[in-house]
């Protein structure tokens, strides 16, 4: 119950900061904000039963039941540096699950959930179908299993997730004076607005969530739009206009095809 009271403690006063953020300062207009946060927060709904409830008390018991079993257990190293390899391990686990997602064609049907907001906004943090968070969810606890993670690294390593993905999705940026150095070590919106693109090859850039160091040391960082960035349309890739216009239709796109430059 503490873990849980804290995870919601922390993604509320999160979730303050940056919709104050993007309120004060706005990156740019958001036209469709109504019907977007509509589909958005009831996706938010649907997954919190996972998100809050069961993948903490999933992980948690992953990781209490692999402790002395796990690869970390056979090194003898000091807590505070498996604390650390940990959430290295993990942010390293999430950018990797993340490219396999565009990769693979019946997880990308899933994940393109995430991709068809038309506009970025930190509500866009958690449009995820439930069937990508189940499967997110798998991933991780057998990445906790296999080495052995501890539980203190599991829960500050969900909290950092849920924090960094709302950050790098708000609808405002960082001062230009600070931006560059931020984006030597951490994601920030500027950067991950690129991967949501309509065009494929920006889409399958900027794949990190937390750390930017991935997308650097696995070539896959794209430091600017194609076109500049006033220029870069937000969307499903290989569509031009395309959103779903009902909630229906978002719990059914990983079922139906969405033709390639529609509309």
């Amino acid at each position: 119950m503490i873990d849980f009271s804290l995870r919601f403690a922390v993604f509320l006063g999160v979730l303050s900061v940056l919709l104050l953020w993007q309120w004060r300062r706005p990156r740019g207009p958001l036209i469709q904000w109504r019907q977007r946060w509509r589909h958005n927060l009831i996706l938010l709904f649907i997954g919190a039963a996972c998100v809050r409830i069961v993948q903490p008390l999933l992980l948690s018991i992953v990781a209490l039941l692999s402790q002395g079993l796990g690869v970390f257990s056979l090194l003898e190293l000091p807590f505070w540096l498996i604390f650390l390899l940990s959430i290295l391990l993990l942010d390293c686990v999430i950018y990797w699950q993340h490219r396999l997602f565009h990769r693979v064609t019946f997880l990308w049907r899933i994940h393109r959930v995430h991709h068809s907001d038309p506009e970025l906004d930190v509500s866009s943090a958690v449009r995820f179908h439930p069937l990508e968070i189940v499967l997110s969810l798998c991933i991780k606890a057998m990445v906790i299993g296999v080495f052995g993670i501890p539980l203190e690294a599991v829960l500050v390593f969900d909290i950092v997730l849920n924090a960094s993905a709302m950050f790098n999705h708000t609808n405002a940026r960082l001062p230009v004076s600070i931006e560059h150095s931020v984006q030597k070590l951490f994601v920030t919106p500027d950067m991950h607005r690129i991967h949501h693109s309509r065009d494929n090859l920006e889409a399958n850039s900027n794949f990190g969530f937390f750390l930017s160091v991935w997308d650097v040391l696995f070539m896959s960082r794209r430091g600017c739009a194609l076109d500049g960035d006033e220029h870069l349309k937000i969307g499903l890739p290989d569509t031009k206009t395309y959103q779903p216009m009902s909630f229906k239709e978002v719990l059914l796109m990983p079922f139906k095809i969405v033709l390639k430059h529609r509309n």
